[in-house]
């Protein structure tokens, strides 16, 4: 589930790790994550685009590509099927799981999130360059498809509208959006979150970048663990893979993230809302 930087520190010229930058963030903030990326870099890392690597015939932002188009992104950063994949962003683990989960549901199975992002490594004395990475196109193929970890908009609808079905909706997204207090940082969505859910902020799993213990983890999520069906949402998918790696992290495998989440949920039901 997770590397440290101590041991990504003596494995980083192992031609198997392929070190990845997934760091990103919301439109309001007014930061690059590609510029930052090319100014400062762990040796040897790619930047992974979320919102390139990505479905991109619909208007929703970072859906999961088609197996095609992640196939085809992936080889061009040089990724094979047999690579040790260790993903970092710069705000501790705020983006990373999101690549976590896409690599996961694409079937790749040794993915792993660096604990504390860029601030760990620079914190057990790893440099950062800014010369471009030496890339070879690999030819990354897809076995298959970990569908049980995403869930559709039409497939929750349907649930929800069951009473016999009770699923626990976590919303990973800061008490004040959950509260509807602060506005949304995408222009043309409304305040608001999907009826039945539960806050549940990203920043709980962690202790300043770093993830909390699973003991800590169990304790936060006690209540919710309780259910057969777990549903991780967010604003539009990344956030909600935070509590998606911190279930999967403590062994709970009842969760899927609902790829669309409050973006999709309110475009389908502005006039309701």
């Amino acid at each position: 589930m997770f590397k440290k930087a101590s041991w990504l520190l003596k494995n980083l010229n192992n031609n198997n790790i392929k070190i990845v930058d997934a760091s990103w963030y919301l439109p309001n903030i007014g930061r690059d994550a590609f510029k930052e990326y090319s100014h400062g870099h762990i040796k040897n890392a790619v930047f992974f685009d979320i919102d390139k690597v990505a479905n991109r015939k619909t208007m929703l932002p970072h859906m999961l590509p088609t197996k095609k188009y992640f196939e085809k992104e992936v080889s061009k950063l040089g990724i094979n099927n047999r690579d040790t994949v260790v993903i970092y962003c710069n705000e501790g683990i705020l983006s990373s799981p999101r690549v976590w989960w896409t690599f996961s549901f694409f079937g790749h199975k040794n993915v792993y999130v660096l604990d504390g992002g860029l601030k760990s490594w620079k914190l057990a004395g790893g440099l950062l360059i800014n010369k471009k990475s030496n890339i070879k196109q690999s030819n990354y193929k897809c076995k298959y498809k970990n569908k049980e970890l995403v869930i559709k908009y039409s497939k929750l609808k349907n649930i929800l509208s069951n009473i016999n079905l009770k699923p626990i909706i976590l919303y990973a997204r800061p008490h004040l959006r959950f509260l509807e207090v602060v506005p949304e940082p995408r222009k043309n969505i409304g305040k608001g979150k999907i009826p039945g859910s539960l806050n549940f902020p990203f920043s709980l799993f962690d202790n300043n970048g770093f993830i909390k213990s699973k003991t800590e983890i169990r304790k936060i999520l006690k209540k919710a663990t309780n259910s057969n069906s777990i549903v991780c949402t967010c604003g539009s998918g990344v956030a909600a893979c935070n509590i998606a790696l911190s279930l999967k992290y403590i062994g709970n495998t009842k969760w899927k993230v609902y790829d669309g989440s409050w973006t999709e949920w309110y475009l389908n039901n502005r006039s309701s809302i």
